[in-house]
């Protein structure tokens, strides 16, 4: 471009080539025409993002209507959990009840590349200082995280019934499942390339069940409440860490859990706080100072 704008934007940045390369690939999207006036401050965040990455300058393109979310008075400010999380919620919460479950894996995925886009854009352009950087990425794997267990669970819960335990009453009681960060994810201290460390936790043994249990009727299990977390677990694993066409979300480290990689892949409280009392090592117990 001959724009003396873009000419000192580009003249400026770290690596000059590779940012006309992919402003002029850029330039041949349907982003053309916000690229003919820029102010000196957008084309010092395009040329940033474009020097300092080659996979966002491939996502950008890829997807060029992403532009808008680098309005440099937009990457001024961070965004906050709270932010995302009714982003989320406003799409997903119809997907559930619609039972289209791709669908918003797909959204999820799409969401982390968009963030990730503008988080970067604001790290690169300098508009944001690295606690907030960090913090930021934290909480977009928070809510992707989150958004896939809610689909996951309800997916499962479907397919094979509610799982239910029983009170120290003799009650039937919904059993609640949980996603525990540990490590970065757990100190809100993720990176780009972070993978992110969980451990996975019920509230009780217990039972699944097509309906609710009650003493006024005898209901055949359909499986322990073991087997079927054990089952979430794994389809949560495999929606997070699945490669697709709309990119992936985290890899995933499971080796903190109790035994490692020959431990249950999941447990309950009372399994966990057995384990730890009985048999855990100091620095087993030191990294639950960071779950969350």
């Amino acid at each position: 471009m001959k724009n003396p704008v873009w000419n000192q934007a580009l003249k400026m940045c770290a690596d000059p080539p590779r940012a006309r390369h992919y402003l002029s690939l850029l330039a041949a999207t349907t982003a053309a025409p916000a690229l003919e006036n820029p102010s000196a401050d957008q084309a010092r965040v395009l040329s940033a993002l474009f020097s300092g990455s080659q996979a966002l300058g491939n996502l950008l393109v890829a997807n060029p209507e992403w532009l808008s979310l680098l309005e440099p008075d937009l990457l001024r400010h961070p965004r906050h959990e709270q932010g995302l999380r009714g982003e989320v919620e406003k799409w997903l919460k119809p997907l559930l009840p619609a039972r289209d479950y791709e669908a918003g894996f797909g959204q999820l995925r799409r969401f982390k590349q968009r963030e990730m886009l503008r988080i970067a854009a604001r790290d690169l352009a300098r508009f944001g200082k690295a606690p907030e950087i960090i913090r930021e990425i934290s909480d977009v794997a928070d809510v992707c995280l989150e958004g896939v267990l809610r689909l996951s669970l309800q997916r499962s819960a479907e397919r094979f019934g509610q799982p239910y335990h029983q009170d120290a009453a003799d009650r039937w009681q919904p059993t609640v499942f949980c996603v525990l960060g540990l490590g970065k994810l757990g100190g809100r201290e993720l990176n780009y390339s972070s993978d992110v460390d969980v451990l996975f936790v019920y509230s009780g043994e217990g039972q699944v069940f097509k309906e609710p249990p009650a003493k006024a009727k005898t209901l055949r299990p359909v499986m322990p409440s073991h087997q079927f977390f054990n089952r979430l677990a794994e389809a949560f694993i495999g929606e997070v860490t699945r490669l697709t066409q709309g990119g992936t979300l985290f890899r995933i480290d499971l080796r903190l859990r109790p035994e490692g990689d020959t431990g249950p892949l999941c447990r309950s409280v009372d399994s966990y706080e057995n384990y730890y009392a009985q048999w855990g090592q100091t620095w087993e117990r030191i990294i639950l100072m960071k779950a969350s």
